[in-house]
């Protein structure tokens, strides 16, 4: 997309400038007339349809992702909200903008940069040549020093090379004309097009190398394919393919807002519906370019450029005013909404009123307490990450009903183990945290050490709650280094060596890995009190696939090493499936960390241990 925008948008300014009629305001006319009423209906009317199915709740998010495509800044705004407990994308009626931002940032610096050139030729040619090379060597050689792997993706910086590509095409065949004496050159380059579509997934870097194959597929075929000369030309050229090109771009606009808003409603996502998922997109990209765009196109840009400037100003401002109207909607609370969340809410709190008191604290007398708080010692220490600071509540009751006094130990995003670390902006806290828990561990009186974290998390170096895919994320050694070796491998090897490493005077309890769902439970809850629709079971099948491996290397590496275990996942899942509410009480407060239901879950089971152990049952 970007390398064709590239080839035609900077093709048309080169042909301008070297005319000597380029004119900066009809080329925003033009770039008007192009794209500003097609995604004016679109977004109005996706903004209206979400407030009508969204939960007010929810409805600051469509607030911020319309404002920032309304301005062109989607992409910005995508950008800087990535983080740990974001809500999925997947329920973002404006993701797909983030492109159309890129686009229009880039070709609304660009006429400046004529401008400030004075319209030169050969000053134009310059300015696409060095913004290509820059933002390439910025793409491949940065690595994740200026943006992590999400972030890179919408990165305006990292994308403005395939926009100069195309437009370096463009002077290329300007000067040499087709390139139609390689007569396999644009089945090479369709290959290279196609290919990445089967063989790209989430675990690759992206934008990175890999990006050029798609890209320099793109350039291969406008240089080379000819209708003339090339059956892939005359393919592409063809009535059906040229038609699909005109719809296309209304295409883009609706395709995401109907497959968001058709989830939301709990519709089962199977393949019949996403081929009329499919179909309806085409429907509505052709209804946009006959009843949009095409008459708006007939407007002569020459003779009525203030009208089109006018058009966009009234567009602009009615789209203002709803985004306005939709962040008001997001302050005032729905009746049967805010009863239905009352009720489920009351069960699904995750922040408790120390949780953000007990991250990263690295001395024994700013640790949180749980249970007694005036008790003359300790008696056991819970060492984790989120998933152990979401259980503050059970072991809090666990502690007060046995007469136990306790410590909570947490760092975000941080896997108990000592000189190793997940891949994050956190990583050196985390290690340091974990270096000088140790050393408190190692000078302090026995104690019961109950390790408790999101472990495949860590093991399987997933980038969140949706993925399925090994090794997206590394790990790093205690100098910040990556580790070279898989992230399995190494974490197993580093799990069992804190193991060892715990002085002897301690009892270790290991919490084993709970399910991980892929939608924020609650929310799905009250969508079902809403719709009638039946959130996606989580089966045993999918839970054994994605964290199935590392259990059992926990439950032998905690044998091998004397270390007891608890494993709720025994509790909450059967045979065929896990549940992720009891008695109309969600287990969890979005998709993996324990609500309140799910604290008494775990400290039934914290309790029965204990008695256990020390006879008392």
């Amino acid at each position: 997309f970007f390398v064709l925008s590239g080839y035609l948008i900077c093709g048309q300014a080169y042909l301008r400038l070297q005319n000597q009629d380029y004119s900066v305001m009809e080329f925003f006319a033009r770039r008007i007339r192009r794209l500003s009423s097609a995604y004016f209906f679109c977004f109005l009317v996706t903004a209206l349809v979400a407030n009508m199915l969204f939960l007010r709740s929810e409805m600051g998010e469509v607030f911020r992702n319309l404002l920032g495509s309304i301005t062109f800044t989607n992409n910005f705004n995508l950008l800087s909200t990535q983080g740990y407990f974001n809500n999925s994308s997947e329920e973002n009626p404006f993701l797909h903008t983030w492109s159309l931002s890129i686009e229009e940032q880039f070709y609304i610096v660009l006429p400046l940069l004529i401008l400030v050139t004075q319209r030169r030729l050969a000053a134009f040619k310059t300015i696409v040549v060095v913004l290509f090379i820059a933002s390439l060597a910025l793409m491949l050689l940065s690595g994740d020093q200026i943006y992590n792997r999400d972030e890179r993706f919408y990165a305006s910086s990292f994308r403005i090379w395939e926009l100069t590509l195309g437009a370096l095409v463009f002077l290329l065949v300007q000067k040499r004309g087709l390139y139609s004496n390689f007569p396999f050159a644009p089945i090479f380059g369709l290959l290279l097009v196609l290919v990445p579509v089967f063989q790209l997934d989430k675990g690759v870097q992206y934008p990175g190398w890999v990006t050029l194959i798609p890209t320099f597929g793109v350039a291969i075929l406008i240089a080379t394919c000819s209708p003339n000369t090339s059956r892939i030309g005359i393919f592409l050229a063809s009535r059906p393919m040229s038609y699909i090109g005109r719809i296309s771009y209304g295409t883009y606009l609706w395709h995401w807002p109907l497959i968001v808003f058709v989830k939301y409603v709990g519709v089962d996502f199977n393949d019949v519906l996403r081929a009329g998922l499919f179909f309806a997109s085409l429907a509505l990209g052709a209804f946009s370019y006959h009843l949009i765009e095409a008459p708006i196109r007939k407007i002569n840009v020459t003779n009525h450029r203030s009208w089109l400037f006018g058009l966009f100003t009234a567009q602009t401002f009615v789209l203002l005013v709803v985004s306005f109207y939709v962040y008001i909607q997001s302050q005032k609370s729905n009746e049967f909404e805010a009863e239905m969340l009352r009720k489920i809410e009351a069960q699904s709190e995750v922040y408790h009123t120390q949780w953000n008191d007990c991250w990263n604290q690295q001395d024994s007398e700013d640790f949180c307490r749980l249970g007694n708080e005036d008790g003359p010692q300790i008696d056991f220490l819970v060492w984790g990450d989120s998933m152990a600071n979401s259980a503050f509540w059970a072991f809090d009751e666990f502690a007060k009903e046995t007469g136990q006094s306790g410590f909570l130990v947490t760092s975000p995003s941080c896997p108990p183990l000592i000189g190793i670390a997940r891949d994050s902006s956190g990583a050196k806290g985390c290690l340091k945290t974990n270096q000088a828990l140790l050393e408190f561990l190692t000078a302090s009186d026995p104690l019961t050490i109950y390790i408790f974290a999101r472990w495949s998390y860590y093991s399987e170096g997933y980038s969140g709650h949706l993925s399925i895919l090994p090794n997206e994320v590394g790990l790093v050694d205690a100098k910040g280094d990556q580790v070279s070796s898989e992230n399995f491998s190494s974490f197993m090897a580093a799990f069992e060596h804190v193991l060892k490493t715990l002085p002897e005077q301690h009892r270790v309890i290991v919490v084993n890995q709970i399910p991980v769902f892929p939608y924020f439970v609650p929310k799905e809850m009250l969508k079902q009190l809403r719709f009638g629709s039946v959130p996606e079971p989580k089966t045993r099948q999918a839970f054994d696939a994605r964290s199935g491996r590392t259990i059992a290397n926990i439950r032998e590496i905690a044998a091998r090493n004397t270390a007891s275990l608890l494993e709720p996942h025994l509790i909450i899942c059967d045979q065929s499936e896990c549940i992720y509410q009891k008695e109309g009480s969600p287990l969890f407060s979005d998709h993996v960390h324990l609500s309140k239901a799910g604290n008494e879950l775990l400290q039934n089971m914290l309790i029965e241990d204990h008695q256990l152990r020390t006879g008392t049952k």
